[in-house]
Order: C-alpha cells, then structure tokens, then sequence
C-alpha cells in the first residue's frame, strides 16, 4: 500500500490542502471506514466503484462533504486505487456552490456536467501527472468563475486562522480548544450566534459546536498514537479537556466508531491522508481492511 501527497496549483491552495494518491490491494470484501476530519474531499475511484455504508448504488466519483458521520466504503478484492482533493474546509463552495449539510453528493447528483467530464478524463488519464494537470485546469477554470466578494468566506477565513493554521502547526496547544466556544467564533466573524451558525453549517457542514467536538477529537487522536499502552488514556482525556476516560471513550465510538483502547490495538491499520500541510489536528484517517 503506498499514499502521497501531490501540491495543487499555487494558484488554488487558499482553498485546496493538497491532491493525492493511495495505491492498494484488497485481498477480500471489505468496508474501508473513513473518519471524519470536517473537510470536504473529492475522491475519484480509479479501480473499481465503491458502495458507501449500506447503500445500493455504487459510484466512482464522491465529493464528501465529511461532517461529523464516519463514513464506510464498502470495496470489492482486487485493486482500489484512489485519487482525490483536499479542500480548506469551508473553500469546497468556492468549486461546487451547494449546501454541504448532508454526507455527500455525486456528478449526477450535483448535475455537475462539467465535473463528470473531468471524472471520464480523470479515469482514462494514463498517469499521476496528467490526473493532476486535470484538476489544476478545471479548478483554476471554476476559480475565474468564481464572482468573488463573498463576505462569509472572509469571515470564515479569519474563524479558521485562529483555530486550524494552515502553515502545518500543531492547531492547538493542551487546553487550547477549551478557550474556543461558538460565541467566541460568532464574534471573530461579527455575526450573532444564529447567523453564525447558519452560515457556518451551510460552508463547512456541521454546526460550530460539533465541530470544535471534532478538534478535541483529533487533538486525543494525535495524543493516543504516541501513548505506548492503554494506562496513559486517563491522562490524554484530561488534558484534551473531556471530564474522565468515559466521556472520551463515548465520544471516539460516536465519532469513528472505535474506543481509544480498540485504535491502539488497530494502530497499525490505520493510514494517514492528506499530510501534514493539514493541520497536526486535523489529518483524515482511514481504517483499511484486507488491504495491501
């Protein structure tokens, strides 16, 4: 199994993290769980389509909206190689103007003729390099489109700068996150609290409290996989500000459906996505199954 990161066009990276590339095996039927990192994502089936949790349908290009529900993709044995785009988590409408409330939407569903173009191109490209060449030619295309002078996204801008530095810093130091509260974020934006989160559901998909929720998680996450043995989680749940070892344990199940102790035990099937140009606290993560 092989996963790297690829730079978009300079041009793009206010509002795309990075592109990239997992190239595996599965050696049978299997779900592939994907937590959520609260960032849109564009994933592009290259081998073989995917069903998504209990689903009938079956696609080849996802744009995931990734609020707080981890999401399952149920995959066949044989090659599943992916290929797809980090957005900066509320910049996704600035290439697909819609609602990102909701798990996620496809080409057909977005009556997006222009993106299925580019998910045909993308399929029959015969390299990394003109996949890649693909994608910087149809955002930068969308990007002068864009009619620019959306105030929310400005406001949204400096929201994001305070807690998810886009430099590759750690986001936030112990404690940190319990400074933030959604009437703090509303007043960085100078919106009350009911537009704030209006505008904030509708860019990023989940609601400012959910997804300050998602921050703490990540920042345990990070704690736990350099924790050597299950003794030190009452520690890590402290000082990630959960009130015990039960709050914590209760919010990793809601969130990736996995206690602290069962992501120890899986830590080796766990892979990083999307780099570390994301911030330390809020990388993607991916259960892989009979993978290789």
């Amino acid at each position: 199994m092989e996963f790297i990161t690829i730079p978009c066009h300079e041009s793009l990276r206010p509002f795309i993290r990075n592109y990239w590339m997992l190239n595996s095996w599965c050696t049978a039927t299997g779900t592939q769980q994907i937590f959520p990192n609260g960032a849109a994502s564009l994933q592009f089936y290259l081998s073989q389509d995917i069903r998504i949790d209990d689903g009938i349908s079956r696609y080849r290009t996802v744009l995931y909206h990734q609020n707080m529900q981890k999401v399952g993709l149920v995959t066949n044995e044989g090659a599943f190689d992916t290929f797809g785009v980090e957005f900066v988590p509320f910049c996704s409408r600035v290439f697909f103007p819609i609602d990102m409330t909701g798990s996620y939407d496809t080409p057909e569903g977005m009556n997006d003729k222009d993106l299925t173009i580019l998910s045909k191109n993308v399929y029959g490209a015969e390299s990394l390099e003109e996949r890649v060449a693909l994608l910087d030619d149809f955002f930068l295309k969308r990007l002068a489109e864009f009619p620019g002078g959306d105030i929310n996204i400005e406001r949204l801008s400096g929201v994001f700068h305070d807690m998810v530095p886009t430099d590759g810093r750690t986001a936030h130091p112990p404690h940190c996150q319990n400074e933030f509260s959604p009437a703090d974020l509303a007043s960085t934006a100078c919106l009350s609290q009911k537009q704030f989160t209006r505008v904030f559901n509708k860019y990023v998909g989940m609601n400012p409290k959910s997804y300050l929720r998602l921050l703490r998680f990540h920042h345990a996450l990070m704690e736990i996989r350099s924790s050597s043995d299950n003794s030190s989680l009452t520690n890590v749940a402290w000082s990630c500000g959960y009130y015990d070892l039960a709050h914590m344990t209760s919010d990793f199940r809601d969130i990736c459906g996995f206690s602290p102790a069962e992501l120890i035990r899986h830590g080796k099937e766990l892979t990083e996505t999307f780099g570390q140009k994301f911030s330390g606290l809020m990388k993607k993560k991916i259960k892989m199954e009979n993978l290789t």
